[in-house]
């Protein structure tokens, strides 16, 4: 990898690091398009490669809403506890799978769930909604275990770190409030990155050299991004959300039914 090119990389990182910190993803909907249009790197490394990029990512910006005390330890315990079989199950199946179509179904199911997060964002009471008193944090064990696995299994199938599954779930299921949403998905997807990123690694699906660049970016972006959403509003931090769901949707769906013609 050429010096500039090396630089890009590191450059694709931060706004990575940056979308993860800020909303609650595992940056995977940033590296998984950029590797595959701007890097020019096949579907398997545009893949693989975001997993390992996952986890200082969404570390760094788990730190932060820990310390303003956005996270809750049962939602991570147990959804980390599930989404990590999930995460196996979807990473061993990118053997197997063409992901090609999966990615066109994953775009669909971004459009809907950016469609519920517009009408929320427009609704009343937005900011007075605190979410499930902690004294009451007793969420029924099988939603906690559905959603951590779902997360996990498209985390590993499609490289997007979870995030775009975790926080509508937190959000619309568990009824938490907007920045514990983003949070406690970014705790689960640091867990989650860790068997992913084994498995696709002995795929041959990781280029480390890519890797290596966008964490130095990934890191300080993270930060940076978490610092932002945390002094935010929350109707404009699910206006952002909304909004990145739609753009990953059509994204995935143009490139992949483009490959498909």
């Amino acid at each position: 990898m050429a010096v500039p090119e090396f630089l890009f990389t590191v450059l694709l990182g931060f706004a990575a690091g940056f979308t993860s910190g800020a909303l609650g993803v595992g940056g995977g909907v940033i590296t998984t398009p950029a590797i595959r249009m701007l890097l020019l790197r096949s579907s398997d490394i545009a893949l693989g490669t975001p997993l390992p990029i996952t986890f200082p990512s969404a570390f760094v910006g788990a730190l932060n809403y820990w310390k303003a005390g956005k996270i809750r330890p049962r939602v991570v315990l147990y959804c980390s506890l599930f989404g990590l079989a999930g995460t196996a199950c979807g990473s061993l199946l990118t053997s197997v799978v063409d992901t090609r179509y999966l990615m066109i179904l994953t775009s669909l199911v971004l459009f809907y769930l950016a469609q519920r997060t517009f009408a929320a964002a427009a609704g009343k009471g937005l900011e007075r909604r605190g979410g499930v008193p902690r004294t009451g944090d007793r969420h029924p064990l099988w939603k906690l275990a559905l959603i951590g696995f779902c997360a996990g299994f498209f985390s590993g199938l499609l490289g997007l770190g979870g995030g775009i599954i975790l926080v509508p779930s937190f959000f619309f299921l568990l009824e938490l409030e907007v920045k514990e949403c983003l949070g406690n998905s970014l705790a689960v997807i640091s867990f989650l990155a860790v068997p992913g990123s084994i498995i696709h690694s002995l795929l041959g699906h990781v280029d480390w050299l890519i890797a290596l660049a966008m964490v130095i970016g990934v890191m300080p972006g993270s930060y940076t991004g978490s610092f932002f959403t945390l002094r935010a509003r929350n109707r404009r931090v699910l206006l952002l959300f909304a909004t990145l769901l739609t753009t990953i949707g059509i994204i995935f769906l143009v490139r992949e039914v483009r490959g498909l013609l």
